[in-house]
């Protein structure tokens, strides 16, 4: 069976953005110079291995996040959660495909844990839309901190950023009232088909999921607060990670530079990790707190690496579990 053509386009157009910004990260680092980035991360090797194992609070507390919205359906093991989660950052970060890629994989894995599919696919959409409002609370927070730190020139930009903020957040809620969960239904029921991923095809049902989990105000507020903890652990990640590169920092620069930094890969959306556009991100957002460019790419490069570090062993272990179910489905069909 052929692939349409559209699909290959998409998928060559998404390999081609892939390398485009690993080009991209390699020509920044020469730029500043292969040795003086060498050496500030040699330097802070065991920080590193730091700031690897701190991310794992902020993943919780997202993990934590979607397990509270899914208990407003159904029971599910936090680390059931904690690894799906895991492999949702790990597709979606180190993979050519396009953002949703991971959270397609990590509703499948809470299948494979007795979570119904259209459960497991309304959780993440409603996990989806609290991630991305609760961004837009972060960034706003950024940006006013920015205003109040130094950024006067910058009111006009920080106006306009607060307006498109708001906008897209007002624009996602009326396009949910509006239905695109049915959209999102199809949608999903046709990717699950292309993958030959069957527990996701039969998404019966979806659109009422979601919405009774919206109507669970507990599972929502409490889903907000765990996601918002995520959002200023993160913050709390990228000040370690400056002050481990010996950056002359305080905790409210450190949170402006991640909230804005995280907006910017956001918006890069259709390249996949948003590599190259990222690192940008950070030199620019650094330069205006007088980091120099070495050691505001390397807490870029820092994330990659720990985003390696953690993300291919969930990639061969989620390997691993599609093999072995794949040979269970085999040997059951054979018999």
């Amino acid at each position: 069976m052929s692939v349409p053509i559209g699909k290959r386009i998409l998928k060559i157009a998404s390999g081609l953005a892939m390398l485009a910004g690993l080009a991209t990260i390699v020509a920044l680092t020469a730029y500043q110079g292969f040795a003086e980035i060498g050496q500030v991360l040699v330097a802070a090797s065991w920080g590193i291995a730091l700031v690897t194992a701190f991310h794992l609070l902020p993943l919780a507390a997202s993990a934590l996040a979607w397990r509270v919205l899914a208990g407003a359906v159904t029971q599910g093991r936090v680390w059931v959660f904690i690894w799906a989660r895991i492999l949702r950052e790990a597709v979606n970060g180190l993979l050519p495909v396009a953002q949703v890629g991971g959270d397609i994989a990590g509703a499948r894995i809470l299948t494979f844990h007795g979570i119904r599919a259209p459960v497991a696919a309304a959780s993440v959409l409603v996990d989806l839309t609290l991630e991305f409002l609760t961004q837009i609370i972060f960034t706003v927070i950024g940006l006013c901190l920015l205003l109040v730190n130094g950024g006067g020139e910058m009111t006009g930009w920080v106006i306009v950023g607060i307006a498109i903020a708001t906008l897209a957040a007002i624009g996602f809620l009326l396009a949910q009232r509006w239905g695109i969960f049915l959209l999102l239904e199809k949608l999903l029921e046709r990717i699950a088909t292309y993958l030959n991923w069957p527990a996701l095809g039969s998404l019966t049902n979806l659109h009422d999921i979601v919405m009774t989990i919206y109507r669970n105000r507990r599972a929502m507020i409490g889903a907000t607060l765990w996601h918002m903890a995520s959002w200023f652990l993160g913050a709390v990640e990228v000040w370690i990670t400056l002050l481990v590169l010996g950056a002359d920092v305080n905790f409210t620069e450190a949170l402006i530079i991640e909230s804005l930094g995280q907006a910017v890969r956001t918006a890069a959306f259709p390249v996949p990790g948003a590599f190259g556009i990222q690192e940008g991100g950070y030199m620019l957002l650094g330069m205006h707190f007088g980091i120099s460019p070495e050691i505001a790419l390397s807490v870029s490069l820092i994330k990659r690496v720990r985003e390696l570090v953690l993300g291919v062993p969930a990639m061969l272990v989620w390997q691993l579990v599609e093999g072995r179910r794949l040979l269970t489905v085999t040997d059951t069909t054979s018999e």
